[in-house]
């Protein structure tokens, strides 16, 4: 007799990204390492320390909205303003299939960083205001700012991303009740 095939489930392949994993890393240490070169390197231009560390803290709130959270997390979050000048968030997050694809790694990396480069600035924010350095508790402060908008962004969107998860799983076990109860009874 003929043997039949048993089907097996294959996992699908965990998708990695190594380069924007490393430029992330770069980008969430360089505002750090800038801020903290500023004074060594620059003692008596303020400004200039200032503006050095804004724009590296631009490019890595662009890198991690933008880049890193739709390829290492698989989730992207932005703001739109409607006619009427409300205020909505926007969350996407990839379907179950790509979600499978997310390196464990790497979204551990990306939350980890996100967490810990708030946490870090906000030690930054206090160490600056304890010793008096009003003019560069500013740059921590801004930086605070960036950093909880992707925090608070992203937080935001992995929630609409597990309800929709949760909502989809609800709807599939639903389905297959009524679909088992239908043909049971005929």
């Amino acid at each position: 007799a003929p043997r039949s095939m048993a089907t097996v489930a294959i996992a699908p392949d965990v998708q990695t990204h190594p380069t924007a994993t490393a430029v992330t890393l770069a980008l969430k240490m360089a505002p750090i390492a800038t801020y903290l070169a500023c004074e060594l390197v620059n003692s008596d231009g303020f400004v200039a320390n200032f503006v050095a560390c804004v724009l590296a803290l631009a490019v890595d709130f662009w890198w991690c909205k933008n880049v890193s959270g739709r390829l290492l997390v698989g989730l992207r979050y932005w703001n739109e303003i409607d006619d009427a000048g409300e205020s909505r968030w926007r969350f996407e997050a990839r379907d179950d299939e790509g979600m499978a694809r997310v390196s464990a790694n790497e979204k551990r990396l990306f939350w980890t960083t996100l967490y810990g480069g708030a946490i870090a600035w906000a030690a930054l924010l206090v160490g600056a205001i304890a010793s008096f350095e009003l003019n560069y508790a500013l740059i921590p402060l801004v930086a605070l700012c960036l950093a909880m908008t992707n925090l608070v962004g992203y937080f935001k969107c992995s929630k609409d991303a597990q309800s929709q998860l949760n909502g989809f799983a609800r709807r599939q076990v639903a389905s297959a009740l009524f679909s088992g109860v239908g043909s049971s009874a005929s």
